[in-house]
């Protein structure tokens, strides 16, 4: 009997029920506007994560934490809305994996046809035929291969990020460590020009000393004032962009004091684990890790490409019922390659792997051209950081020199104060230093993509974790 229309009704119902279904989920700039700017640091969420990152599990909840580096990475790992971009992208190219997975699907035609001269005879003819395309399992574990070497590649974009979010979050602590300190010794510096214009303007008005000396002092003191209102506005831009690494508002850095205890010791790193960490950059950075996982890509779509020069062929069986008779048909069809075997794919495939193949070599190259330029960087710095140190050690001395002599009427006080101001000079000039010296260890860091001291080398950036967990909203 042909096919009849419950019967097909029946069918076409129980395809639709196995079928995915839309959720509608739109989108509120207001509510995710609201969200961002009730975010805290101190979430019960984020301090769990932390105290569970860092392996401090012992303190009770809601304990205060000490907010050093590792603390504040992993809480801007919980937070930071462009990290959850990137984990997003990469559970999307996750989800690639499984349409590479599925098995081509059939297709289904119907026919029917009416025959108003018969008499005494069935009428209908009715029509079943199907198209399979022979999808060859070495095909299919091809583009399952190529859907993995997407998330490989994928993975190592997150890894980026990962460690984008450390960069910005050390970049922008270190402003406010230093820049608070910057803040401090300029204040000081302002009350001794302060001292010294008035000690300049007396022996003038005394008939002491020179006008020029008076406005020599007045420039010096507008100077230092005016570095000092920069380093106020310097200071609210990277609490600024403290408060954009953690993906928080500034005002929800409030109550939280951000620690870097081992700011004042930069050290060198010693050769042993710079070479180790040295191998692994070179051989598994993210960025070699995304070329490494290209050149993979094109490597398997070349192989694609060649396969697809043989005999593509289409199976397709059908059954017939035409007026009382019933029929099995059965059809095939193949794409002969008569004109081409696909020789223009297969040549761009090879080129696009030779591409891929010189890629992974200069990025290879170009990361051993930073870690060695970021190695001598950083020494460099040290090296005057320890010249500085001296220079200022010595500037003080000078200082409690003339304090001593001025206590016995050895000298005068714009000598004491001269000493003062270029101990203050100096101090200033340490602080600088000091700034490159850990701008220079940042670098350093950042070519290696690993931290070599401090309380963020007990923490595993590249945890699977990090990426495999449900996004904060």
């Amino acid at each position: 009997m042909p096919l009849s229309i419950p019967r097909a009704l029946y069918l076409m119902c129980a395809l639709i029920v196995g079928c995915a279904h839309y959720a509608p989920k739109p989108l509120s700039p207001e509510r995710t506007l609201q969200t961002l700017q009730s975010r805290r640091l101190t979430d019960e969420a984020v301090l769990a994560a932390v105290r569970t990152r860092t392996g401090d599990r012992s303190a009770p909840p809601g304990a205060p934490l000490a907010w050093d580096r590792a603390e504040l990475l992993v809480a801007a790992l919980e937070l930071n809305p462009t990290l959850g971009e990137a984990r997003a992208a990469l559970a999307q190219t996750r989800a690639g994996l499984r349409t590479a997975r599925e098995l081509q699907n059939p297709t289904v035609g119907l026919s029917s046809e009416y025959d108003v001269t018969r008499a005494g005879e069935s009428p209908w003819l009715w029509g079943l035929a199907t198209s399979v395309l022979l999808d060859t399992f070495a095909s299919r574990n091809t583009r399952i291969d190529l859907a993995q070497a997407g998330i490989r590649g994928a993975a190592a974009d997150f890894n980026e990020s990962v460690w984008t979010v450390r960069h910005d979050l050390r970049s922008a602590l270190l402003g406010v460590v230093i820049t608070s300190r910057r803040l401090s010794a300029l204040q000081n510096d302002v009350r001794l020009r302060t001292d010294s214009l008035r000690l300049a303007r007396a022996r003038v008005a005394a008939g002491e000393g020179a006008r020029p000396d008076s406005l020599q002092a007045e420039l010096e003191l507008a100077r230092t004032q005016s570095a000092l209102d920069d380093a106020r506005g310097a200071l609210a831009d990277f609490n600024a962009n403290l408060a954009a690494a953690l993906g928080v508002s500034v005002a929800a850095l409030s109550g939280v004091t951000p620690r870097w205890d081992d700011v004042d010791s930069p050290q060198p790193v010693p050769e042993p684990a710079l070479a180790s960490l040295r191998e692994r950059a070179l051989l598994s950075r993210a960025t070699m890790a995304r070329a490494i996982a290209d050149y993979d890509a094109r490597e398997l779509d070349l192989k694609h490409k060649m396969s697809a020069q043989y005999l593509q062929a289409s199976l397709g069986p059908g059954y017939t019922y035409d007026h009382g008779v019933r029929k099995v048909t059965f059809g095939a069809s193949i794409a002969l390659p008569i004109f081409n075997r696909n020789e223009g794919p297969i040549a761009e495939a090879y080129a696009a792997r030779e591409t891929a193949g010189r890629h992974v070599l200069a990025v290879q190259a170009g990361i051993l051209g930073e870690v060695e330029a970021a190695t001598a960087t950083y020494a460099s710095a040290l090296q005057a950081l320890t010249r500085i140190r001296e220079q200022r050690a010595a500037s003080e001395q000078l200082v409690r020199s003339t304090r001593r002599a001025l206590e016995i009427d050895a000298t005068d006080r714009p000598s004491a104060l001269a000493a003062e101001l270029a101990a203050s000079t100096e101090r200033l000039a340490e602080i600088d230093a000091l700034e490159r010296a850990q701008q220079a260890l940042g670098a350093l860091e950042d070519a290696l993509h690993a931290p070599v001291a401090g309380p963020e080398t007990r923490l595993n950036l590249s945890d699977d974790s990090l990426s495999q967990r449900s996004e904060r909203p």
